[in-house]
């Protein structure tokens, strides 16, 4: 009976939750969208709230400030670079600096694949001033903890403060990503994000 209970109990949540979820998206692809055509300052909730075709209230509900569309994305983007390298590094099939190439190349590959949009969000991000309040330093703390695993696989100089080499890679990637959102990159993002590794890599490994 009790499991009976809980199946009735928790199957409406999780419709109610995906419900949310997609109202949620639909709402962040219109105010990307606005911000590529408006530009983030020009942009206004109540015309990201027209184009995803629901009421300005509810578009106030789930975002009350422009900056939190931008707040939610960085979120989404930085859990999928964290659970990609956290899945890489527990398979064990690859070193800790292959793993981080990878799931870079893997963003790069996803911000090239609508790069318009994508570039209109960097920009929107210089703009705001998103990335001050937005913990950002969380990537640069988790490329720490994997240059630490690495370290202890004698994979790297183990001299070095990891957590310091973790920004170093963290604060490249996103310079480059500021500059590519502001159109200053003139190559291909995977090969720009290429560059970080071929410089940083041999300053890094066992000599």
């Amino acid at each position: 009976m009790d499991s009976d209970s809980a199946t009735v109990d928790t199957a409406p949540l999780g419709r109610r939750e995906r419900s949310k979820a997609a109202l949620r998206q639909r709402l962040l692809e219109a105010a990307l969208a606005a911000f590529e055509e408006k530009g983030y300052r020009a942009a206004t909730i109540d015309e990201i709230a027209e184009r995803a075709d629901v009421a300005r209230a509810t578009a106030f509900n789930h975002f009350p400030r422009k900056e939190d569309f931008l707040l939610e994305l960085i979120l989404k983007r930085r859990k999928s670079v964290r659970e990609g390298l956290e899945q890489l590094l527990e398979s064990g099939d690859r070193t800790v600096l292959d793993a981080i190439q990878t799931v870079v190349q893997a963003a790069a590959q996803s911000y090239e694949a609508n790069r318009g949009m994508n570039q209109a969000m960097m920009r929107a991000m210089l703009q705001s001033g998103v990335m001050a309040t937005s913990g950002s330093h969380a990537t640069g703390l988790l490329f720490g903890r994997a240059i630490a695993l690495g370290q202890e696989r004698g994979e790297i100089r183990a001299d070095l403060d990891p957590y310091a080499i973790g920004n170093v890679l963290f604060d490249s990637y996103t310079g480059i990503l500021y500059r590519w959102g502001l159109g200053e990159v003139d190559v291909p993002l995977e090969q720009a994000f290429s560059t970080v590794h071929d410089v940083v890599v041999p300053g890094i490994t066992p000599r």
